[in-house]
């Protein structure tokens, strides 16, 4: 069955992420699913130390908690919600990427940068969006999304298409414009001329861009005939051109990933890593 998948640990970060993943159940007319995960195992450094259960007891407690207040937060949000919750014991990556397998779309929450005590966008939210094979939604702490446009990261090859498409998806069911961001090359226009290039020719390459991509968008346009497209096509480092295209106002951003390799390797692009770690607005990875 279809749902909306949110992991919680019970920190305020984790409470931004179910009210987003309650707001988009009640969007895309799906159930939520509420999860915990919790692990009563010992690390390599210590394998022969037993866990008392009392400690074990406590630590389910905990996430019991977690998962009741997550709960009560969602029907706040949307009285009415259909939701199920439920504790899992293991790695909270390998859970979530597990039952994600069968949600619409994983949906965690990150406090940013600095934080040595977050459990998320260390490593579970960045293992997930790296390897969920569907969508993955990391919600920055405070920072639901606002009233702004939905903003994709657009390449010229069939590399970014799962992303565009998701993005014109999402663009027309929060009824948003969508700003599409290519650039194509990573040098700003200064750089530029600093390598001998004139405004002539900038322009001309500039030009066969954005010819280049208006040709890969021109069936989802067609698909989505109510979406107000936006195409900013410069020459910029491609993460930086992204985040400013969002701001702080932006619904949402939707990122395709390149990554490949097994479940250690680095899955995420330099760009999509770069957008996660820095975006002041929910951040949606898409890879197929």
């Amino acid at each position: 069955m279809s749902l909306i998948l949110v992991g919680v640990d019970g920190s305020e970060a984790s409470t931004d992420a179910v009210k987003w993943a309650a707001r988009t159940a009640q969007a895309e007319h799906l159930p939520l699913k509420i999860v915990a995960a919790y692990t009563s195992t010992t690390s390599d450094y210590a394998p022969g130390l037993v866990i008392p259960q009392d400690v074990i007891d406590a630590i389910r407690s905990e996430a019991t908690k977690a998962v009741q207040s997550a709960a009560d937060t969602a029907r706040e949000e949307v009285p009415g919600i259909e939701l199920s919750g439920s504790i899992v014991e293991g790695d909270a990556a390998r859970v979530m990427l597990e039952l994600g397998a069968q949600a619409q779309t994983i949906v965690l929450g990150t406090r940013g940068l600095g934080s040595v005590k977050g459990l998320f966008l260390g490593s579970v939210s960045t293992n997930v969006a790296a390897h969920a094979k569907g969508r993955v939604v990391i919600v920055p702490h405070g920072a639901l999304g606002g009233d702004g446009p939905v903003v994709v990261g657009v390449d010229d090859s069939a590399i970014s298409d799962p992303a565009v498409a998701e993005a014109y998806r999402q663009a027309d069911l929060r009824s948003r414009p969508l700003v599409a961001v290519h650039t194509w090359t990573p040098l700003d226009a200064d750089a530029l001329h600093g390598f001998g290039l004139d405004e002539t020719e900038i322009d001309e390459m500039s030009k066969q861009a954005v010819e280049a991509v208006a040709e890969r968008m021109a069936g989802y346009s067609q698909d989505y005939p109510d979406v107000d497209v936006q195409r900013v096509v410069i020459p910029e480092e491609p993460a930086k051109a992204i985040l400013d295209a969002a701001g702080d106002s932006a619904s949402l951003i939707v990122m395709g990933s390149r990554g490949r390799g097994g479940f250690t390797g680095l899955l995420l692009g330099s760009r999509s890593q770069k957008v996660l770690h820095h975006a002041k607005v929910p951040v949606m990875i898409v890879r197929k």
